[in-house]
């Protein structure tokens, strides 16, 4: 069943965005069950919405990619996460 992971990092700026998809390259070579993704920055964080194929997909890619990157960088503070299961999705074009 497909997840939403709805993220909100706090003091993650564009530019460690930007260094921390470089460095987990989920935006050039994508996570097996990665099946959407919207990026948006509030004032104060990064904001993030994922859509995962399951639960599994996403801690595969925290264990393997993420958390690697951040601990590389440096970066003190971790992520509020929410996940959902998903009902539906509608992406009119």
């Amino acid at each position: 069943m497909s997840v939403v992971w709805i993220l909100e990092w706090a003091g993650i700026t564009p530019e460690v965005y930007d260094e921390l998809a470089q460095r987990t390259q989920w935006e050039t070579d994508l996570p097996d069950g990665l099946e959407h993704q919207v990026t948006a920055f509030s004032e104060k964080a990064l904001v993030l919405t994922q859509v995962w194929t399951s639960p599994d997909h996403v801690l595969r890619f925290m264990e393997d990619r993420l958390l690697p990157a951040v601990k590389a960088m440096g970066i003190p503070t971790m992520p509020r996460v929410d996940q959902h299961p998903v009902r539906g999705i509608l992406a009119p074009r």
